[in-house]
């Protein structure tokens, strides 16, 4: 029989995600207070934020070139864009930029 419990460097990863994200809403709403009314937790953890044009911009950890990262996706054109930035400031920097594209019909940046 195998136990449901967390190991503990599972907890302390998953309390580190959590402190990401929470980090990550607090800058969101530094840039754009009134993205507070907007922004919800999705089922999967990821930060949503649903666009008045149809779609979201989620902010969310993804497995990328060997590591999982924090990542912005965004709907395109071509169905969605996966934006990599480095530091927790700048996912939320792009997040607010995906905000802006998605709501104002420009083309999404390139990946990355």
């Amino acid at each position: 029989m195998s136990s449901s419990r967390r190991t503990p460097a599972r907890a302390a990863l998953d309390s580190t995600v959590r402190a990401e994200r929470e980090r990550i809403r607090a800058l969101l709403l530094e840039l754009r207070p009134a993205l507070g009314a907007r922004l919800v937790v999705g089922p999967s953890g990821a930060l949503v934020i649903p666009l008045r044009t149809g779609g979201s911009v989620e902010i969310g950890r993804m497995r990328r070139r060997g590591a999982a990262r924090w990542v912005v996706v965004a709907p395109s054109a071509d169905g969605a864009r996966v934006r990599e930035p480095v530091s927790l400031r700048s996912v939320a920097r792009a997040a607010v930029a995906a905000v802006d594209e998605g709501e104002s019909g420009r083309a999404l940046s390139a990946v990355r």
